[in-house]
């Protein structure tokens, strides 16, 4: 499974290997790197595309790391896919997405996030 070892602004280390971009972190343990950068993202917009993604491994918990300062958001039908999932779901700055998602590890809970490094 994908423990978060660190995070700051504008890296992650996951399982012990850094990573310069934003991550999908399924939970089935499978580590992805977001598709894109800023130019197809617009003004840091989450799609429901990558909720859909987390989605499909089964998550207990979604988790949405809005960035170092929390600038990115969701775009309208992606929070709305979260709220009719019926999943305990989660939308905060990356630092405390980072703790929270390795808290449901420890408690033994199957999460899923998207983590975004920077703003």
């Amino acid at each position: 499974m994908a423990k978060v070892d660190s995070f700051s602004f504008g890296s992650i280390v996951v399982n012990g290997k850094r990573y310069s971009g934003d991550l999908l972190l399924h939970a089935d343990g499978r580590i992805v790197k977001r598709k894109g950068r800023f130019w197809k993202f617009g003004s840091h917009a989450i799609r429901r595309e990558e909720i859909e993604e987390l989605l499909k491994t089964g998550p207990d918990t979604l988790i949405i790391g809005t960035g170092t300062n929390g600038k990115a958001r969701l775009s309208p039908d992606a929070e709305s896919l979260m709220r009719e999932s019926g999943i305990e779901s989660v939308v905060v700055p990356s630092p405390q997405a980072a703790d929270r998602f390795n808290r449901c590890l420890a408690e033994g809970r199957r999460p899923a996030a998207l983590i975004h490094i920077t703003c």
